[in-house]
């Protein structure tokens, strides 16, 4: 068959004929293992970015809707103070616009709105009732108001005051949960919306309509794959914990299987490369293969000039392959008595001992009187600190020191004829002074002869006082807060106890410890929720999105949400303004919460009968905000752990409840904002905290009237 044909051509049949079987294979085998691979690992992506954006909604909902709950009951029990629970609900629960209070049968209703949605219209919202997941009682409505461009959340709920009936609705704004779960961040074609049980697509400016055969009852991320608008799409439908609806995405299938086509590109591509070079080389061998002689003559030359290292390349002629294997026998045989050259042998010592000399590491080397031959230059440092001689120190006086305490021992042997290897590990810790330790991972490597004596040791010291020191602060750290969430847990096991034990408990008392046991989850709903927040914060894993936010606007906002809490104590706030323009590019929300914290701990941190300055300075690099308490101040102590987490100050004003976490996460928000966080506190005036923004990120031509 190949009679007819050149060495070159046989090659080059050959190796195509080997290529397309390759491919042939691949496409029957591994195209459809890498592509079912491919479909689960994209939709897994996409399914854990949807579980993600509608376990945030369920949360932002749920809030919302326990809040009508509180607030449903809160009027039911006290309906003569439905003007105070209706302000605080509504100045308390972030994102709620209106609450309106109607009587069964009247005309009228009671309607309080929040001051930045007064021009909103309400009157051309198209309601459509579905019972919440979370509670049975609350109806919600979800809908979108084309002309304002607002997606309204409303909550019905029906309670009995007396004889009467009244109906509670209250109107959330859902833009920037619908925003979430519409725009998820894939990169590629795809659609997403909400669609309710009937099959009803929430977002009416969607390309398309989802079926309602989508949606089932399955509480997770649903994988299927169906033909749309003339397309095969992959749908993932995921239902919502507190609403009947679910959240549906659709995924062009060309954007899930990319990476197979990109696979059978580059295949085609590498496979035509290998081609070209497999044809290049038989050219290459066809002219090559005439000339085995003058191949060999060039692989001698090199043994000439004493280049042992380059080998003689086989011959594929028969005749030559006894010279061949002569001459590699004899090239190897001066390799290796080249290889015994001393200069070389010191040369490739002085290499070994330049890299364990200047290695982080403190090494050293022992000889046959187990003194050292060898110490670099931390082992060396690290000798004269325990006050001993490297010239004469032995490693008896290094484990037997009176610094060096030794633990966790352990020895491994390995047996290489004709010696034994014996690896003792152990950590080393050596006292500083009463508040420091240094920490080591000591190794010892020794060979023994036949005889059981030991020819050399290698001793290496890795120094692990980094990690030890982290390892305890983490072991603080969750000490502090354990400690932190067993008041809490120990207040819910004790008052459960006691209405389990008394069946008979009267129902005012019942509610009284039912509260208390509120109290104390949501006090540890709390620490755990800030506390991730700051973690978060460090880690940088939340993406922070800048605009210009007027510091003027916030300030009066967080005012507002306290005036409660300063009613509680008689305090007043005063706003001083030093400049004009306060506009800063920052995230809003962490800056609301920066001054809030602030602004509650000058309420918590000193007497009745106060005012609290909150002053902003447009100065000429910075914009600073600050929060001063005309407290009774913070001692130097204090001052210098004020920003620890859970750290708290212990004095008169000890009583206070709080998690020890508020500055904590002020001081991240400002890290990721490039500002600072400054803290100055004498008798004349308490404590001044001070938030500074650098000026880069004031956006000077910005004129909005405050």
């Amino acid at each position: 068959m190949f009679n007819g044909l050149t060495l070159r051509n046989r090659i080059f049949l050959l190796s195509s004929l080997l290529i397309l079987l390759a491919f042939a294979l691949m496409w029957i085998f591994v195209r459809p293992q890498y592509r079912e691979a491919i479909i689960n690992e994209r939709t897994t992506i996409v399914s854990q970015l949807q579980e993600y954006s509608l376990k945030r909604a369920d949360q932002i909902v749920r809030n919302w809707l326990n809040s009508v709950n509180y607030m449903a009951e809160d009027i039911a029990s006290t309906p003569a103070e439905t003007q105070s629970i209706v302000t605080k609900t509504i100045n308390l629960t972030p994102g709620l616009m209106r609450i309106s209070l109607t009587e069964e049968g009247a005309s009228e209703s009671f309607d309080v709105r929040r001051s930045i949605y007064n021009e909103v219209n309400f009157d051309n919202i198209q309601y459509s009732w579905y019972p919440s997941r979370l509670d049975a009682k609350i109806n919600i409505s979800w809908s979108y108001d084309v002309v304002q461009q607002i997606y309204f959340l409303v909550a019905q709920r029906v309670i009995q005051i007396g004889d009467n009936l009244f109906t509670i609705k209250m109107f959330f704004n859902a833009s920037d949960i619908s925003e979430d779960l519409i725009n998820i961040p894939l990169g590629g074609n795809y659609v997403a919306n909400i669609v309710t049980g009937n099959g009803d697509n929430i977002v009416p400016t969607q390309p398309f309509e989802f079926p309602s055969h989508l949606v089932g009852d399955a509480s997770y991320s649903n994988q299927t794959q169906i033909k749309l608008n003339e397309q095969f799409w992959f749908i993932l439908t995921s239902r919502s914990q507190t609403m009947p609806f679910w959240h549906v995405i659709a995924v062009e299938d060309s954007f899930i299987l990319k990476p197979v086509h990109d696979l059978i590109t580059f295949s085609i591509i590498v496979g035509l490369l290998i081609l070209i070079t497999l044809f290049s080389f038989s050219w290459y061998v066809s002219i090559r293969v005439n000339k085995p002689v003058e191949q060999l003559i060039s692989d001698v030359e090199h043994m000439s000039a004493l280049d042992f290292d380059h080998p003689i390349k086989g011959v594929d002629l028969p005749e030559f392959t006894l010279m061949r294997e002569t001459l590699e026998n004899i090239r190897l045989t001066l390799n290796r008595y080249q290889k015994l050259n001393v200069e070389k042998i010191i040369l490739e010592e002085w290499k070994n001992r330049y890299m364990m000399t200047y290695s982080e590491d403190l090494i050293g080397i022992l000889n046959e009187s187990k003194k050292f031959s060898f110490l670099n230059k931390n082992f060396h440092s690290f000798l004269e600190g325990l006050s001993l001689d490297p010239k004469t120190t032995d490693l008896d006086d290094i484990i037997q020191h009176g610094k060096v305490t030794a633990a966790k021992f352990e020895q491994n042997t390995h047996y290489p004829d004709p010696y034994t290897i014996k690896i003792n590990r152990f950590e080393l810790s050596v006292y500083i002074n009463e508040d420091n330790s240094d920490y080591y991972d000591f190794q010892h490597i020794s060979i023994v002869d036949k005889d059981g004596k030991e020819q050399a040791a290698l001793i290496i010291m890795h120094d692990k006082t980094e990690d030890r020191l982290n390892e305890i602060k983490r072991n603080d750290m969750i000490n502090i807060i354990v400690h932190e969430l067993k008041n809490p847990i120990t207040g819910v096991i004790g008052l459960s106890k006691i209405m389990l034990d008394n069946p008979n408990i009267k129902k005012d008392e019942q509610e009284v410890l039912l509260k208390e046991v509120n109290l104390s989850g949501e006090r540890m709903n709390n620490l755990v929720n800030r506390f991730l927040d700051i973690q978060r914060l460090e880690s940088g894993r939340i993406a922070i999105d800048f605009e210009n936010v007027n510091m003027l606007k916030v300030v009066e906002e967080v005012c507002s949400v306290t005036h409660p809490l300063l009613n509680d104590k008689n305090l007043k706030t005063r706003i001083i303004q030093n400049g004009s323009n306060f506009v800063v590019s920052a995230n809003r929300d962490f800056v609301f919460d920066a001054i809030q914290n602030l602004l509650s701990n000058a309420i918590k941190y000193g007497g009745p009968n106060r005012t609290i300055e909150i002053e902003l300075e447009n100065a000429k690099e910075t914009l600073r905000v600050s929060v001063t308490d005309f407290g009774s101040g913070i001692s130097l102590e204090d001052q210098k752990k004020v920003f620890d987490k859970f750290y708290r100050i212990k004095g008169k004003n000890s009583n206070e409840k709080g998690t020890g976490l508020g500055l904590a996460y002020v001081r991240e928000i400002m890290h990721r904002h490039n500002g600072e966080i400054e803290l100055k506190s004498e008798k004349e005036f308490g404590s001044r905290f001070t938030l500074v923004f650098p000026k880069h990120r004031i956006q000077k031509d910005t004129h909005e009237e405050v």
